[in-house]
């Protein structure tokens, strides 16, 4: 599961409405230390049929592959219902404080990854450990785990999620030229992606960039467009040059590092000088989601997470034959996960049900629609490895011949966890680092000014080494 993130920050009220939230909280869990397994549930007494409430904020395609795994798991568990509630990605941050305000919280919801650890510092979220140590739920990947820096477990994504490269294979036959590599050990360099990039970005006349008289207002046909709507999109190119964020270990801030620095004004020169990609106010022009776009013939390739297949898929059926590829590199491979986390709250009123369902939803045998539609990827090693797991998940016209190489195999060899994972700072890193960074993407200021403009409140979020204010 994947949901694109328009807004990773909370306003300044609801961040103080929240903090008086989690503190109140936090204080009335204290002494509440029996586990979910402890507890003796109504429904167990009599019998009766439970509710479970659950949130999340998935769009269209995602709710309906959402709702499948959801009435299987009714089907199978005919004591327990799923009040199931989906609410736009923009109001979940306040929805889900409101509840907590109201003591409404639902029993199990998605998560908003860079919110997570902020919530797990309240004290209202339940610490899993003991249900991946008891082998309740089956091991996952060490790269999808989301712990408290007290050693909580928050539990892992529910899907894994890299970010890599989707283009139209159609545009790239018209002109002639051989498609992305598919291969980690094959990734072009950031100058062979941008000669391929300038092929491939037309205007009204015909013009490319590198020809006299390419008319820059007037593009018709991008040839890439990179997505730095928010860190971890453009994070894989700082990484490979060197630099990052913070350090994987979340000893150290990089954001100020020479070679992140250059990776974020090369992601931005891509449409400020060298016109093959949108700028923000072209991309008003051009159509929703990354599947729209590539079957426009607006964009030929672009940079976005592997969930954006639920959204090239209704595209496929019409016709676009879309590709997938490994991201460009400065000095080595690299590509971040994303993933959002499950969480169960210590104020669920079914925990044993809420285990029940968790279960279900971590386990990838149980979710085939959402590796059908393409949005999901598994979060158990075996399923990358062993061919006939892998054939269980990827067998969908969605999933193009060259995903095995371009996807499976990148994942494991390249693979830099987004610091939400392990970063109780992350989210507060975030408020002051995104929009920080707009005037880059705008042309207002260089990297290196932003960055010097920025770095001084970052390196005090930093060391307070706190995810709430």
């Amino acid at each position: 599961m994947r949901f694109i993130k328009k807004g990773l920050a909370m306003s300044v009220a609801l961040i103080t409405i929240f903090a008086l939230i989690v503190g109140c909280s936090s204080n009335s869990n204290k002494g509440n230390t029996a586990s979910p397994s402890n507890k003796t549930s109504d429904s167990n007494k009599s019998g009766e049929i439970v509710t479970l409430k659950y949130l999340d904020w998935a769009p269209d395609e995602e709710r309906k592959s959402q709702q499948k795994s959801f009435d299987a798991f009714m089907e199978a568990h005919p004591n327990i219902k799923i009040d199931y509630q989906s609410v736009p990605e923009d109001e979940f941050p306040s929805k889900l404080t409101a509840m907590a305000a109201s003591k409404t919280l639902p029993d199990i919801s998605a998560m908003n990854e860079a919110q997570a650890l902020r919530w797990a510092e309240s004290g209202i979220l339940m610490d899993m450990s003991k249900y991946y140590e008891d082998g309740t739920i089956s091991p996952k990947m060490e790269s999808n785990k989301f712990v408290s820096p007290d050693g909580k477990l928050l539990g892992y994504s529910v899907a894994n999620e890299i970010i890599i490269l989707h283009y139209n294979k159609q545009l790239f036959d018209d002109a002639g030229i051989p498609y992305p590599p598919a291969e980690t050990e094959k990734a072009w360099t950031w100058d062979q992606m941008l000669e391929v990039a300038r092929k491939l970005t037309v205007d009204k006349n015909g013009k490319h960039p590198n020809e006299a008289g390419f008319d820059k207002g007037n593009i018709v046909q991008f040839g890439i467009d990179v997505n730095h709507a928010a860190d971890f999109f453009w994070t894989p190119f700082a990484i490979s040059n060197g630099g990052g964020e913070v350090s994987q270990d979340g000893k150290e801030l990089l954001i100020n590092k020479p070679e992140t620095i250059e990776a974020i004004q090369k992601v931005a020169d891509l449409s400020l000088k060298e016109f093959v990609s949108p700028t923000p106010a072209q991309a008003q022009g051009l159509p929703g989601d990354v599947g729209q776009k590539l079957a426009s013939g607006k964009i030929a390739m672009a940079t976005s997470g592997q969930w954006e297949l639920v959204n090239i898929g209704p595209q496929v059926e019409k016709g676009l034959k879309n590709g997938v590829g490994v991201l460009p590199i400065f000095k080595k491979p690299a590509t971040t996960n994303t993933g959002l986390p499950l969480v169960i709250y210590n104020t669920a009123k079914h925990p044993d049900e809420a285990i029940t369902l968790y279960k279900w939803l971590m386990d990838p045998n149980q979710n085939q629609a959402n590796f059908d539609s393409g949005v999901w990827m598994p979060t158990e090693l075996s399923w990358y490895t062993d061919p006939e797991l892998i054939k269980k998940w990827t067998a969908t016209a969605v999933h193009p011949p060259e995903y095995k190489t371009a996807v499976i195999d990148y994942a494991l060899k390249a693979t830099y966890p987004t610091p939400w994972f392990f970063l109780p700072t992350y989210s507060r890193l975030g408020e002051v680092l995104n929009p920080g960074l707009d005037p880059v993407w705008l042309g207002e200021m260089t990297a290196q000014e932003a960055v010097d403009a920025i770095y001084p409140k970052m390196k005090e979020i930093f060391d307070s080494g706190k995810a709430n204010p």
